[in-house]
């Protein structure tokens, strides 16, 4: 990704105490938000009056900010910081200074009540700019800042949708699709199966084969014929060329029974190549990947369900048939290719060990969506384990401050999906700052 883009204005008030520090302040946040990365577009003036506050708005959107943050560097009337609220509609965070005659932070909540009894979130901090803690907490809204806009710029295709029909509703969408895209922000394309088939029956073998071999790095021992690896390389490449073709970041692939294992192999390879490529039609999980790969700025997610858990040893036994992308594996040597059905797959895998990771699940409808975040470890699995388990994607999961069982009774308790999608470190504050601007509730383990 590129910078995270954050706009930064000081507000003052001409009859309040603290304005003589505008300039010193602003200088020292500029360098401080410069400092951790950020993209930092610094209002041309301070500003005292509704005029200079549409002027600096102006300024921001030219600029393309993703992000602003207000420095209440005197009290100033609710008036003025409303005029960034409604022009720019950007996550915002508020920055108090610790200087008592200003109630700089008395200004702050006294504005946030505002903002709460309208349900517009936002984020706020206190201290100078030599705050290592507020510096940090604003670099997390600028980029949350940049995972909202490019989510909401996201173009997903649905890949196999439903034939036209309805009851009262769209003819060949579903309330759903509207709902979700409205509210999260995604533009959702409809595009047939068949359309990837027939574009594939038209590439030669020895093209295929090329390909193949090029993937030879990420592609694990596999126990289907030639000819199966020779159409997945097919698929893999009509697929690629259909997302790079249409700005395509996210695709959900329609799955059994018809479709049986078509995609497992292609998404394997094509989430190494940076894109998503959901194998069971979930659009919100292959959001959640998205938004997660931002912000990890790369890698790959796992996608899976519960399978077994045991609370004695600690662990969730995470499976699913397969798509995993072989970078999550120990070692290439431990990725297995298995057939499923007359030319499909399945891509099987231990998940390497990680001494933190983030694991997420996502539901709702009508526009009012959950999203569970939970932090923890992955384990180690043994090659038996890996075996018994089905050869197929396995992690053994221990999550954070909770015994398995009580991770299933709050999953279950808050009507969560069985998908869970898991990513190496720890990006769980972040992802609440991301949801909470969104208005999707949080659901911690």
């Amino acid at each position: 990704m590129n910078k995270s883009k954050i706009g930064i204005v000081g507000v003052c008030s001409h009859v309040e105490s603290g304005a003589q520090r505008y300039e010193e302040l602003m200088t020292k946040a500029e360098k401080a938000l410069k400092d951790v990365g950020l993209d930092v577009v610094v209002a041309d003036r301070a500003v005292y009056s509704a005029t200079e506050a549409l002027t600096a708005c102006d300024q921001f959107r030219t600029a393309g900010i993703e992000s602003l943050a207000v420095m209440d560097v005197t009290w100033v009337c609710d008036s003025l910081k409303y005029v960034f609220i409604h022009e720019l509609k950007v996550p915002t965070v508020f920055w108090a200074v610790p200087y008592t005659e200003t109630f700089s932070i008395g200004c702050i909540q006294n504005f946030g009540s505002v903002l709460h009894t309208n349900g517009i979130h936002y984020e706020y901090v206190y201290g100078l700019p030599s705050d290592h803690t507020v510096i940090e907490k604003i670099r997390k809204v600028a980029l949350a800042g940049q995972i909202i806009k490019k989510v909401s710029t996201l173009r997903v295709v649905l890949l196999g949708p439903r034939q036209t029909w309805r009851v009262a509703g769209p003819q060949d969408m579903t309330l759903e699709e509207w709902e979700f895209s409205e509210t999260l922000g995604p533009t959702l394309l409809h595009m047939e199966m068949e359309e990837i088939i027939e574009a594939a029956k038209k590439i030669r073998d020895e093209e295929a084969k090329a390909t193949l071999d090029s993937l030879k790095g990420r592609t694990g021992k596999y126990l289907c014929d030639q000819e199966c690896m020779l159409w997945a390389a097919k698929v893999y490449t009509v697929t690629k060329q259909m997302m790079q073709s249409n700005g395509i970041d996210v695709v959900a692939a329609e799955c059994y029974p018809n479709y049986g294992g078509l995609m497992n192999q292609p998404s394997s390879w094509i989430e190494d190549d940076g894109y998503i490529l959901d194998t069971e039609g979930d659009i919100a999980h292959a959001v959640i990947k998205y938004i997660l790969n931002l912000a990890a700025q790369g890698g790959c997610c796992a996608l899976g369900e519960v399978g077994s858990y045991d609370d004695e040893k600690d662990f969730l036994s995470i499976a699913h048939e397969g798509s995993a992308p072989a970078s999550l594996a120990e070692s290439l040597e431990k990725v297995q290719v298995s057939p499923e059905g007359d030319m499909g797959c399945f891509v099987g895998l231990p998940l390497k060990s990680m001494s933190k990771c983030t694991v997420c699940d996502m539901q709702g409808s009508a526009g009012n969506y959950q999203l569970m975040i939970a932090t923890g470890e992955i384990l180690p699995s043994t090659h038996e384990e890996w075996v018994t388990g089905g050869e197929k994607l396995l992690v053994k999961l221990r999550i954070d401050g909770a015994k398995p069982s009580a991770v299933l009774d709050r999953m279950m308790e808050a009507g969560l999906h069985h998908h869970l999608v898991i990513k190496e470190g720890d990006y769980a504050e972040l992802l609440q700052i991301v949801c909470k601007y969104m208005g999707i509730k949080i659901i911690a383990i």
